[in-house]
């Protein structure tokens, strides 16, 4: 089953770096163009500069964004700026945020290397599909840098959190980090480098599946990657290191485990009017409407609040439109008429989002697999209240708002060989990049290093 195996991260040198709140950044696939511009001009050796270069006009295929990236990880590597832990440890970590309630949360979990296997082997399962262009991306960052520079997450299935106790026992007790990230959420990172304790961890998780939760392009990714690296070294061996990935793995039974809702928005959807879809999607759906009137911010309210209760009792779905002056939320009938929707395999048939994409998107508007899979022509969003402003504002043309993906539905779809459409789940917080970055193809980094 699960491979996992203890590394030498490669980290920010606390000597070069004492503030790492100006350094890391989340993954690639959530940053905007305003925020790669605010990272980059936080910190000249921020993440972002490897994770997410920019664009040139000028680029060649001598000198992009690609080339630029490992250019900055190589250097980094040789100024000190970045340096390769001693000993192979697991990398136990806390993340403290507040939910979409606003609770208090901490989120648990540890930085691995886990053996790439394909997905027919069903030791590594996915849930969502993919877009075409982010694996492209994400492959030419990898052979340029030869690191993985942000994890995969992943979950695991642990009842008991044994895993989740063995690293709490025996994590070294000063952290690594310790501090408020750009999020402002607090991070804090440990080392477990004990040989006892990584042996009892690599044996509870031998008999586990995992469950990609956010970073199926990347793990997508190191399948390619290592199919291009068995052709280049043919003798290398099954613990080559291009054999592993980086992940961050987190217990399916952790109680800081949150899942947020994917909203969908359209930003140029320009035929679309309200009026006309009720009429066509009144015989799929039975629906309320909720004047908008008064404080936004209470219109807001009561929309998010119906939202919620129409979930309680079935399939459902929001809208919110740049000409309409007032939300819907939809439940969708016993009988919704559309044979694309009855044709779905059976845990699906219980997914919003599978509702929306079939019956709404498809049926209703008729935006085929190819215009989804086109990133210029619907964004994904989990904050409600962005969508309905950019919807509002002009903006977007449309947002279809849905309630949170369970973590039980995306453990039954993945265990079924199904995947969901793409961005389905919103796990929160992100994982942050910059924390630990591994090496898969050292000598390309730099011949010298010994990691």
């Amino acid at each position: 089953m699960a491979v996992v195996a203890p590394f030498k991260a490669v980290r920010y040198n606390p000597d070069k770096i004492t503030d790492m709140r100006k350094v890391v950044a989340p993954p690639y696939d959530v940053i905007s163009p305003e925020e790669q511009e605010r990272f980059y001009q936080t910190e000249p050796h921020n993440i972002i500069r490897i994770e997410l270069n920019k664009d040139r006009d000028s680029d060649t295929a001598k000198d992009n964004r690609y080339t630029r990236a490992a250019d900055h990880l190589e250097h980094w590597l040789q100024e000190g700026v970045l340096q390769c832990d001693p000993r192979p440890a697991f990398y136990y970590s806390e993340t403290e945020y507040k939910d979409i309630e606003g609770n208090s949360n901490t989120r648990r979990g540890f930085f691995t290397l886990v053996k790439v296997v394909d997905f027919s082997e069903r030791v590594v399962l996915p849930h969502e599909k993919t877009f075409t262009g982010h694996k492209e991306d994400r492959l030419k960052l990898t052979k340029a840098t030869g690191a993985n520079i942000s994890p995969i997450f992943a979950l695991y299935p642990d009842d008991a959190n044994e895993v989740q106790q063995v690293l709490q026992g025996a994590m070294n007790p000063v952290p690594l980090n310790d501090f408020v990230d750009p999020m402002a959420l607090r991070q804090r990172l440990y080392s477990l480098d004990d040989p006892a304790a990584r042996q009892k961890v690599i044996e509870l998780m031998a008999d586990k599946v995992l469950f990609i939760a956010d970073g199926h392009h990347r793990y997508e990714t190191a399948i390619n990657y290592r199919n291009y690296m068995r052709e280049k070294h043919p003798d290398a061996g099954p613990e080559a290191p291009w054999e592993y990935v980086m992940v961050y793995l987190c217990s399916m039974s952790d109680p800081g485990l949150s899942i947020f809702p994917c909203h969908r928005v359209l930003p140029k959807l320009d035929l679309f009017e309200a009026r006309d879809f009720l009429m066509h999607a009144k015989k799929h759906f039975d629906y309320l409407e909720i004047p908008i009137e008064g404080d936004m911010g209470h219109a807001k309210k009561r929309f998010h609040e119906a939202l919620q209760e129409a979930g309680r009792k079935g399939r459902s779905f929001g809208l919110a439109s740049t000409e309409a002056s007032a939300f819907y939320v939809f439940t969708l009938k016993n009988d919704p008429g559309d044979s694309s929707w009855q044709d779905l395999e059976g845990p699906l048939r219980d997914l919003d989002v599978e509702m929306l994409t079939n019956v709404v998107l498809e049926h209703i508007l008729g935006l085929d697999n190819n215009w989804r899979d086109q990133t210029h022509t619907i964004s994904y969003v989990c904050d409600d209240s962005q969508v309905i402003d950019d919807v509002r504002t002009g903006k977007s043309k449309v947002g279809f708002l849905l309630n949170p993906t369970r973590i039980e539905q995306v453990q039954s779809v993945a265990e079924a060989g199904l995947t969901m459409p793409r961005k389905t789940t919103y796990f929160y917080p992100k994982v942050l990049t910059g924390l630990t970055i591994n090496l898969v193809n050292p000598s390309r980094v730099m011949p010298l290093l010994k990691c």
